[in-house]
């Protein structure tokens, strides 16, 4: 019996920024494309470490597209380990032309990292939440943007630690 195709990949356009998802072997990985022709290519797998239970980016295994009031996105989920992923890729409510991702790991042990990491033009990027004073379990959420500019990271802020979901 012949192995079952990988599913076709997806795409997302927001204004000058296109997100394509494509299997990789147990996951979706993703390439982020800016009208320029700069890209940023999602890491998958494990660190340098090697510490399966702690990817460098979300282990995302299922892709749903949703169409919402500030146009279509893209939803994820995932797991590693014992820690439960999820996103959402779409436009960022405060700019139509910025592509926001929102993202959010269900911990029930401390991780040794925790964040997306990029290949992009001016070598790797890595987006982490702080995770001092950590208390489990707990969701623990981060996000970060691309916009026509390039990698948006957020100012930096306290830790969205939500111990009691």
């Amino acid at each position: 019996m012949a192995a079952p195709l990988p599913p076709a990949p997806l795409t997302l356009a927001i204004g000058p920024v296109t997100i394509t998802f494509t299997w990789a072997g147990d996951r979706w990985s993703h390439r982020v494309t800016l009208h320029d022709g700069r890209t940023w290519e999602s890491v998958e797998g494990p660190r340098a470490d090697g510490d399966p239970r702690w990817p460098a980016s979300p282990v995302i295994v299922e892709l749903s597209r949703l169409q919402t009031p500030r146009g279509e996105a893209i939803l994820g989920v995932g797991l590693a380990g014992r820690s439960h992923f999820s996103a959402s890729i779409g436009p960022d409510p405060r700019d139509p032309e910025t592509a926001l991702f929102e993202i959010a790991c269900r911990l029930i042990e401390p991780p040794t990292w925790l964040g997306s990491t990029y290949h992009g033009p001016s070598g790797t990027a890595a987006v982490a939440p702080p995770l001092a004073g950590l208390a489990l379990p707990s969701t623990i959420q981060w996000s970060y943007s691309f916009s026509g500019r390039g990698l948006v990271l957020p100012p930096c802020e306290p830790p969205r630690d939500r111990s009691d979901s």
